[in-house]
């Protein structure tokens, strides 16, 4: 169970003064969400003698100064002397080499004018306690206070101001327009590992960004070629629907013979027409085998399968913020949610529309777990 030190410093951090005290209805509010968050049992919090010591341990003695620990020492706030000191501060301890962000000085403004300015100040200047691991957690408190002012001030060339959220709480870089331009995918490096942020006011249809474009041509090529061999039609994009009702098609012992038919033609045939038609599609049907396609389809070097992994491993995490919750995930559990498997496509797959990728964030996030 958590120490009755470690209950005092959170519940002082959380309150807007710094202040704990048992006779404010909110505070003690406060005190019981801590209580809550740690698994202590709503009917079984402290004693009143354990809360009178919580109490005494943030009032002043009379007697000896008390021994200040390295880590509670006050905290150096000099950045927050000038908007330009604060500006250079984010600058260098949040953002990557050559990375602009506009609005800092009106983010500097908007905390000076908050009630709970030195905790703000306090939490950007050390950085939130938060690690990279799976699972959905609220953003809420100091936390959400300085999301909100983040959202509203700042903004990132190419990027999502919720960048410099993820970056100050997790203790990373924002990236933003830098990493627009050039080979790099992820928008945060924490310690070196990449992160993809995705904030999202619905997360129905949730665009996860542009593919591969070698490997997406190829598959294109594919479907197109297919399209003209089944008849299917594709009318929005590269939808789950068409794309599943193409690969029944493939599977179709009728449907197979009549290919079997064309590449009997097509190998000896004097037709343009129908000799570019066979060299296609022994392309993707290896040694002829026609049983194949399906697998080739979905497994192949330029199966969606592939194409959908190199674009989801292409960074470490992905981290998906919608109404207040932030979901991180690995790459690779992202990845096997989106793996299609059996002749169909995942449920989590939506469509391909443009170059972008698109899924389904409630299937997505369905089975994200909180964190503990």
């Amino acid at each position: 169970m958590i120490g009755i030190d470690k209950i005092l410093e959170e519940w002082s951090f959380r309150c807007h003064d710094g202040i704990v005290d048992l006779n404010n209805p909110e505070k003690v509010t406060i005190l019981n969400e801590i209580l809550d968050e740690n698994g202590i049992d709503i009917e079984e919090k402290l004693s009143s003698r354990s809360a009178k010591y919580i109490a005494q341990q943030n009032q002043p003695t009379s007697q000896a100064e008390p021994e200040v620990k390295p880590e509670e020492k006050p905290v150096n706030t000099t950045f927050t002397n000038s908007s330009e000191e604060f500006t250079q501060f984010i600058l260098d301890k949040y953002a990557i080499k050559d990375q602009t962000i506009s609005g800092l000085d009106t983010l500097y403004t908007a905390i000076q004018k908050s009630p709970n300015k030195d905790n703000l100040f306090k939490l950007i200047q050390s950085s939130g306690n938060r690690q990279l691991k799976a699972g959905k957690s609220s953003i809420q408190s100091i936390e959400g206070d300085l999301f909100n002012l983040i959202m509203s001030s700042i903004k990132i060339k190419n990027g999502e101001p919720s960048e410099l959220w993820f970056a100050i709480m997790y203790n990373g870089k924002a990236k933003g327009g830098v990493a627009k331009g050039g080979d790099i995918e992820s928008d945060v490096d924490v310690d070196g590992t990449g992160v993809s942020i995705k904030n999202y006011t619905s997360i129905s249809n949730l665009d996860f960004g542009s593919l591969p474009a070698k490997e997406l041509k190829q598959l294109k090529q594919i479907i197109n070629l297919l399209v003209v061999l089944t008849g299917i039609e594709f009318t929005a994009g590269i939808g789950r629907d068409s794309l599943n009702n193409l690969l029944r098609t493939l599977k179709d012992p009728s449907f197979q013979e009549d290919v079997r038919g064309i590449l009997k033609i097509g190998a000896d045939t004097q037709i343009k027409a129908l000799q570019n038609m066979y060299a296609s599609i022994v392309k993707y049907v290896p040694n002829g085998d026609v049983k194949k396609l399906v697998d080739e389809f979905i497994d192949g070097e330029y199966g969606i399968n592939k194409l959908i992994a190199d674009k989801i491993t292409k960074v470490q995490w992905w981290a998906i913020i919608n109404k207040g919750i932030l979901y991180l995930e690995p790459s690779d559990a992202i990845a096997s949610r989106l793996r299609s498997e059996e002749g169909q496509l995942s449920p989590v797959f939506a469509q391909i529309k443009g170059n972008n990728l698109f899924v389904n964030g409630n299937r997505l996030l369905k089975d994200t777990k909180e964190e503990q």
